[in-house]
């Protein structure tokens, strides 16, 4: 009996030190870093070795800031001066926000917000020459924080984000997860089998009812079926609401106003294709959220209620969404394009904004382009052409410039000149300096836009609809956080600007990424 225990303990410990050994042998054989190595590395050389670099950039910084300095007290242009410190900035964050090898600083961190400040204020500082003052005092504090070598801020970097924290182990064994060779030779395999079986697509994937069988992304349908983002049992979660009005306050103080859009995730707009259900109608959060804020006095555009409605239509125009993707159609597009456009003309009218004369004219071109959809991708079944790409129609907007000038007439010509009209049409594109309209927006404002078919998405629809030059700041998967964290460092592009449209997905009011954060201005 004894030695069927000793048989079973050496079983049990050879799969489980194999998927280790295999990727072992597959680091010395190849030329990726060891990563079966990582744990001990930031454990006794990481968190030193940052400490060195951190104060090496924060020399360079100074010695640049220093430098910009002299020349523009010179006379020299603000933003040629000012690029030494933007890049030596930069190579500080770099090395600053990366703890280790896989733990990154919170956003709640003191070093984090005080390097996003500096950051945000010297982008600023060649459109806003009054703050010089702000500038040259947060970069003398970044200097006295990170110009020294401190031993208590690598214990503290250990102690709080080192190998015994779940963000340290949770990003480690998501990395040994994607890139162990174990898993990478046998993982396609066996998703291909349990497709095969059970028609499983995999954990990020949820399969759909009746014909034509649409997938849909996880997170999309567990948004709906989770507690409101605003419900007691969401207590952990940031406030979205109050996210959104306090951005709207920051945006007043410079004069421009806030049109909030919330897309409706794909199951909200069809529910029946995700249940097999007919006639079933949700009352979604997203939704919920939407007529909140419109209460409090926001502007808002409600894209949930055409939506439904255009659904009537699909037999004859197609389908609002993608069959395997996560986002719409070049009809849903521009429908939403549509009703952001009504929305802003109403504001307009209404005399809240002045986005001045239409000044623009933009043609339409059609184009076919091969969508490969990404819940396809993210089932890893695409390897073994499980899911098809999926055709679809874009129109491409161009700019249309009409010039007239005047030419001599042919000798035997009766008149003494003629007029002849030249057209150009040119590629759409964003007009940071001429536009009062600036687009904050996520994948569904990137979808056409900026991939395939290019200039088809809802924005250059939209800066069809009104007939004038519209900018764009877009983050994929972040329209939450991360783009108003790009927008605080370009601050400068808010200049001019009397209207910012937020458009994000309704998953991220519990799902986006880095939550809903407070973002200094």
């Amino acid at each position: 009996m004894k030695k069927l225990y000793i048989a079973f303990i050496v079983v049990f410990a050879v799969l489980l030190l194999l998927p280790f050994s295999v990727q072992t042998v597959a680091d010395l054989r190849g030329e990726k870093r060891f990563v079966s190595l990582d744990i001990f590395k930031d454990i006794v050389y990481t968190p030193f070795a940052r400490e060195s670099k951190m104060a090496e950039s924060t020399a360079k910084l100074n010695e640049a800031w220093f430098a910009a300095r002299e020349s523009i007290a010179g006379g020299a242009e603000v933003g040629e001066s000012l690029e030494g410190v933007v890049s030596a900035l930069s190579d500080l964050e770099a090395v600053a926000l990366t703890v280790n090898s896989y733990a990154e600083l919170d956003t709640a961190e003191a070093d984090y917000k005080l390097l996003k400040h500096a950051d945000t204020l010297v982008a600023a500082l060649e459109d806003e020459p009054e703050t010089f003052k702000a500038v040259d005092s947060t970069l003398k504090a970044v200097v006295a924080e990170f110009g020294q070598f401190s031993l208590w801020r690598a214990l503290c970097g250990i102690k709080h984000y080192g190998v015994w924290t779940s963000r340290y182990l949770r990003a480690f064994e998501n990395k040994v997860e994607d890139e162990n060779a174990l898993v990478l030779a046998f993982r396609p395999k066996y998703q291909l089998a349990v497709w095969n079986i059970f028609n499983d697509p995999g954990e990020k994937v949820v399969l759909g009812s009746g014909a034509g069988r649409w997938l849909f992304y996880r997170q999309d349908v567990e948004f709906l079926v989770q507690p409101s983002p605003l419900d007691v049992r969401s207590a952990k979660l940031d406030n979205p609401i109050q996210a959104i009005l306090k951005f709207r306050e920051q945006l007043k103080a410079k004069g421009v106003e806030l049109l909030v859009v919330i897309t409706p995730g794909k199951p909200s707009i069809y529910p029946e294709r995700l249940t097999g259900v007919d006639g079933l109608k949700l009352a979604g959060h997203g939704k919920a959220i939407l007529d909140s804020l419109t209460k409090l006095g926001l502007n808002t555009v409600d894209l949930y209620t055409p939506l439904l409605a255009a659904k009537a239509d699909d037999a004859n125009l197609g389908a609002l969404y993608l069959d395997d993707d996560t986002h719409w159609t070049p009809r849903g597009a521009e429908l939403a394009a549509g009703e952001i456009a009504k929305k802003v003309n109403a504001m307009v009218d209404a005399g809240m904004i002045d986005i001045g004369e239409p000044s623009m004219n933009y043609v339409v071109s059609d184009s076919l382009a091969d969508r490969m959809g990404d819940i396809g991708e993210m089932s890893g079944l695409n390897k073994f052409n499980v899911f098809k790409a999926q055709q679809v129609t874009g129109h491409v907007i161009y700019q249309q410039e009409i010039s007239e000038r005047t030419e001599e007439a042919p000798a035997d010509s009766l008149s003494d000149s003629t007029v002849v009209r030249d057209t150009v049409k040119t590629p759409f594109k964003d007009d940071f300096r001429k536009s009062k309209i600036l687009i904050l927006g996520d994948s569904f404002s990137r979808i056409y836009q900026t991939d395939a078919p290019v200039n088809a998405g809802w924005i250059a629809h939209f800066a069809k609809n009104i007939s004038r030059p519209v900018a764009s700041i877009v983050s994929d998967g972040g329209a939450s956080t991360l783009v108003r964290e790009k927008l605080a460092r370009k601050a400068g592009v808010l200049k001019g600007k009397k209207l910012l449209i937020w458009e994000f997905v309704e998953r991220d009011l519990r799902f986006g990424a880095e939550g809903w954060k407070d973002v200094i201005f």
